[in-house]
């Protein structure tokens, strides 16, 4: 009997040292990608979310998510703060171009991401793309959370594209 229950035991331990190592292994990075295509002449009206500050309106299906500048997110260096149901992420505005915004969010120091609007011409149509790439380096854990990661961030651009092409039809419609 005595035998069993120490050949359970260590199985057990071994089986959870072994999961902690595969989690450990995980790469800590992540990327996530969503875009559409919209006609030329929206352009103008986008290009108002080149100002990371109007990224709130994109969030409004989560009243959960506030996102605040403090200081002129318009420019670069732009400095504000996303409060999150799992804490204060800092938000900075990385760069701005006439048709690229990319911003930075930190959660502590452990969780890194990056997040990119593209608005691209091309033939007839204007692709509208946001992107994320992003790192968490919460020990041992990190790789199983940037897996999360991956997935809910994607969900967030999707939602924000979402509401963005909303934002666009009620434009249209001269509701805006």
């Amino acid at each position: 009997m005595t035998a069993s229950i120490f050949r359970a035991f260590t199985f057990s331990i071994v089986l959870i040292f072994g999961l902690i190592v595969a989690t450990a292994l995980l790469p800590s990075d992540y990327q996530a990608h969503t875009a559409q295509r919209v006609a030329n002449h929206d352009l103008p009206v986008l290009q108002k979310y080149l100002n990371a500050e109007h990224w709130q309106g994109l969030l409004t299906p989560q009243p959960d998510l506030q996102l605040v500048f403090l200081t002129q997110a318009e420019h670069v260096g732009g400095y504000g703060e996303l409060a999150h149901p799992w804490g204060l992420a800092e938000v900075t505005v990385l760069s701005l171009e006439q048709q690229r915004v990319a911003i930075q969010l930190r959660f502590n120091a452990e969780h890194v991401a990056h997040i990119e609007l593209l608005l691209q011409p091309q033939a007839d149509t204007l692709l509208v793309q946001f992107s994320a790439r992003g790192e968490n380096h919460t020990p041992l854990v990190g790789g199983l959370y940037a897996r999360f990661a991956a997935y809910y961030i994607e969900q967030q651009l999707k939602m924000m594209l979402n509401q963005l092409i909303s934002q666009l039809k009620l434009h249209t419609q001269g509701v805006v």
